[in-house]
């Protein structure tokens, strides 16, 4: 197989991989209606959305591309004592660029996030990414505007992945985060401070088949302190500690 290949499949187009654990990607041809299902499960030091010690979280989603059109959804549940809390999103994205096959992806939009305490949360996102020949790059950009009194009034999320493929099934590179980043410059952040993780990142898709398999992980890392914390839904833990660790594991099925 050609390296210009390597990202193409033949049997499902790209629009529907998962190249990444804490980048949401969109399609660079979405010229094809597709849907994909994911289950994601997350450990860290602490649960994600809650304080009482260090379960795992669970979500379930599904992603949807029709034209410039793409719709997130998903479900997060964790173990909080004798019972679960959960909270569900929604998005739509619109992609910049016209329905054809291209290298780049550029898209915005936006959502609601309904939080484990019954807070709502509006979104906006911004997601591009590139695809070469033997490389792949994707970030977001994502605002959250909490519908709460003692929130923050915007808190700024973002992400980046890199990775390299190393045969038609592997691919691999780094992944980074960083949340609630006002924290550098608000000392009154709302959420604890600003937290951030850099770590390998690992990702299989056979080619002739249509699940996928991601793994992200490493240190994570709060430089600013805050005194004030929240019930705020994070992909990195809430602890208060200067540094933990997150692990996120990723299984995709594309239809």
């Amino acid at each position: 197989m050609a390296l210009a290949g390597l990202f193409v499949r033949p049997a499902v187009a790209p629009a529907q991989d998962r190249p990444f654990v804490f980048s949401l990607a969109t399609a660079t041809d979405a010229s094809t209606p597709q849907v994909r299902v994911d289950y994601d499960i997350g450990v860290g030091e602490q649960t994600f959305h809650q304080r009482a010690g260090n379960g795992p979280e669970q979500r379930f989603g599904v992603q949807a591309s029709v034209g410039r059109l793409t719709f997130v959804g998903h479900v997060d549940t964790a173990a909080a004592r004798d019972a679960y809390q959960t909270s569900q999103q929604g998005e739509m994205l619109v992609s910049l660029f016209a329905q054809s096959p291209s290298q780049v992806a550029l898209a915005m939009g936006g959502g609601v996030l309904h939080e484990a305490d019954g807070v709502n949360v509006l979104l906006a996102r911004l997601v591009a990414g590139h695809e070469g020949t033997g490389t792949r790059l994707h970030g977001n950009l994502l605002f959250q505007k909490p519908l709460a009194e003692g929130r923050d009034n915007v808190d700024l999320i973002t992400s980046m992945g890199w990775a390299a493929r190393v045969t038609s099934t592997w691919a691999i590179g780094v992944e980074a985060i960083g949340e609630d980043l006002e924290g550098f410059w608000d000392s009154q952040e709302a959420e604890g401070g600003a937290r951030l993780l850099v770590g390998p990142s690992v990702h299989v898709a056979p080619p002739a088949r249509r699940w996928q398999f991601s793994f992200a992980g490493g240190p994570a890392f709060r430089p600013t302190r805050s005194e004030r914390t929240s019930q705020a839904l994070r992909d990195l833990p809430a602890t208060t500690a200067a540094r933990g660790y997150a692990v996120r594991t990723t299984f995709a099925y594309r239809f």
